[in-house]
Order: structure tokens, then C-alpha cells, then sequence
């Protein structure tokens, strides 16, 4: 047995070759140059170059016979990513694109949009391909045919539910991921300040005796999910100052929020401030109404999200997709 070492893209690399040679030994290089993504062998992935994965979070089957796929995505990168809809960002069958995300703020987020199947296309499958600026391509696919992917609405332990969420002058609640979308379109110039409202109730039924019920908050986290340009959030007058909250560590969605506004959003939070990313808003009493001011960079058409979440409560995560919901409004900015 014989051992050579080598270096290939900055390891080393142990060959064994077993019989004998006759004579010197000439290995000769099998690489030539980095593949295809531009790496060479063995190299690590760069922070800007990291995975961004579209996931199937679960479907509901609905009281009326139709099946909703929820869908997230992770992102590995430490940057906000932008892919439009389109040939790199596309649903498949066609008849349900146009809906997903095009804005991808670092970390897991799930729940972020969901697609409803007809009765009668309970078995087909929905695909979220998304293709990054660096050429890889993925996929999932939507589908209802796994038991263990079945999301419910029942209550968790502790009585927690979805909220109840819903927009001024239009009938209906949302509730869940598939939440509400307003019927009406907003329409605002570029640079203009445009207020964003949501209204939101906990309806979940918590044993009042249970320390850990008690006064648990709503939260509200209004984000962009399609769109253009950069949106920018001012804080509302009915949103409570800085001041007048305890401080504590953010949770994971609001980090995330933090990360992708970038270093100056760290640092106000440090500083006590609100981050100048997306929008967290809390509703102390459980139920409330919860208005940003955004402005938009670019003339376009956007949709805003507003995540409505029990977190605090004990029983309720992004993790079990429960307890949340989703409104969206469509805003479309002229030049």
C-alpha cells in the first residue's frame, strides 16, 4: 500500500494505492478548474452564497372539500434575497402562480403564503420552484396525500387558538395561514406615506387559574412579501414608544427581521429603538388594532404581510404552525 497526499480547493487529501508501482508514481490531476457554481472541491459554501429552500409546511383539509398546502421557506444567507415571480420563482400547474413570496428575509419562515385545491384536485400535487441568482435550482412539491402532513384547528393544551383576523369595512375573519387578503387594493405614490391597518382578537379559551395564561399579548409583524423595491416602516401613533416596553431578547422572527434590515437595525435595537425593518407591533390586551406608516422605494404592485401571533402563550410556535395567521393587503405604488 502506498500513500500520497494532495491538495484539492486548500485540503489535503490522502490517496492510498494498494500493489506496486513500477516505478515513480505520476498522479495526475482530475480537476481543472472550479464547477460549474464556481467552486472548486471540497470549498465550503460562502455566506453569500448559502442555501435557499422552499419547504411544504403541511395542508388543512377545509369544511367546504377543499385542500389548502401551506408553504415556508428557509434561507441560509445572511442577506434579504429578491426573486420575482417568473422563470426563477413559479408555481406548477400555472393556474396558482403569482402568489408566492418573492421577498426572502433570512431564517425559516413558515407559513408565509398557501394554495387551495378543489375538491376534485385533492391529489394534485402543487410544485414551489425557485431558482437563486447563482444558477441552483430547487423544489417542492405541494401535496395532500401524506396523513402525517395534516395541519388541524383544534385547540393546544393550554386553549391556544389561530387569531381572528380581519380589515376595517370588509366582512369576514382570517384565521391560520391561509388568513385573509383585503379586498381592497391601496394606491400610493412613491416616497408617500400610506398607513397599513390590521385588527386582530385571541379567541383562545386559556384556564384563567393557569398562571401562564394570563396576559398573554398578541403580536403583530408586518413584513413585505412581494414587491419591487425596499419598503421602509415608520411607527404609528397608536403604537406604543419604546420606552413604554420591557426589554427583552428578541425571538427568533424578530432577529430575523433585525438581520435583514441590516447593521443600523441591530444597533438601534440595541439602542432601545424600533429596528427600521419590518414592523413588530404588540397588542397588549390581547386584541387591537395594529397600524404601520410604510413608504416604497419603487413604483410597482406589492403585498404586505401582517403575521398575527400568540407566541408567548406556552402552547403556541411557528413550530407546530400554530398559533398564527396571516393579512394581506395589495398596495400598488405609482411612479
Amino acid at each position: 500500500m502506498h500513500q500520497f497526499r494532495t491538495t484539492v480547493g486548500g485540503v489535503t487529501v490522502a490517496l492510498l494505492l494498494w500493489g506496486a508501482l513500477p516505478g515513480p508514481a505520476v498522479l495526475k490531476a482530475q480537476v481543472t478548474g472550479p464547477g460549474p457554481d464556481g467552486r472548486w472541491p471540497l470549498q465550503p459554501n460562502s455566506p453569500g452564497n448559502r442555501v435557499l429552500a422552499p419547504f411544504m409546511e403541511g395542508w388543512y383539509a377545509n369544511e367546504d372539500g377543499t385542500y389548502t398546502i401551506s408553504f415556508g421557506y428557509s434561507n441560509a444567507n445572511t442577506d434579504t434575497l429578491y426573486i420575482p415571480v417568473g422563470e426563477n420563482n413559479f408555481l406548477d400547474p400555472a393556474q396558482f402562480d403569482g402568489v408566492q413570496a418573492t421577498i426572502f428575509f433570512p431564517g425559516h419562515h413558515r407559513g408565509i403564503f398557501t394554495v387551495t385545491l378543489p375538491a376534485e384536485m385533492k391529489d394534485q400535487d402543487v410544485w414551489w420552484n425557485l431558482r437563486k441568482p447563482n444558477d441552483v435550482f430547487r423544489r417542492v412539491p405541494g401535496r395532500t396525500s401524506a396523513d402525517a402532513y395534516e395541519l388541524d384547528w383544534m385547540p393546544r393544551p393550554h386553549g391556544g387558538l389561530h387569531p381572528s383576523v380581519s380589515f376595517d369595512s370588509q366582512s369576514g375573519v382570517g384565521r391560520g395561514p391561509p388568513g385573509i387578503m383585503a379586498e381592497r387594493t391601496q394606491t400610493v405614490a412613491v416616497g408617500s406615506p400610506l398607513t397599513l391597518s390590521v385588527s386582530a382578537t385571541d379567541p383562545s379559551e386559556r384556564d384563567p387559574d393557569d398562571a401562564r395564561s394570563a396576559d398573554i399579548p398578541l403580536r403583530v409583524v408586518w413584513s413585505q412579501l412581494q414587491g419591487p423595491g425596499r419598503v421602509e416602516y415608520t411607527r404609528h401613533d397608536s403604537n406604543r414608544l419604546p420606552e413604554e416596553e420591557e426589554e427583552e431578547e428578541p425571538d427568533s422572527a424578530t432577529a430575523a427581521a433585525i438581520a435583514a434590515a441590516g447593521p443600523a437595525a441591530a444597533a438601534a435595537f440595541r439602542r432601545g429603538r424600533r429596528p427600521p425593518g419590518p414592523q413588530v407591533i404588540t397588542l397588549s390586551e390581547g386584541y387591537g388594532t395594529a397600524s404601520v406608516i410604510v413608504t416604497f422605494s419603487v413604483p410597482g404592485e406589492y403585498v404586505m404581510r401582517a403575521r398575527v401571533d400568540n407566541f408567548s402563550a406556552p402552547d403556541s410556535s411557528d413550530n407546530d404552525n400554530c398559533c398564527f395567521t396571516n393579512g394581506y393587503v395589495r398596495v400598488n405604488v405609482t411612479p
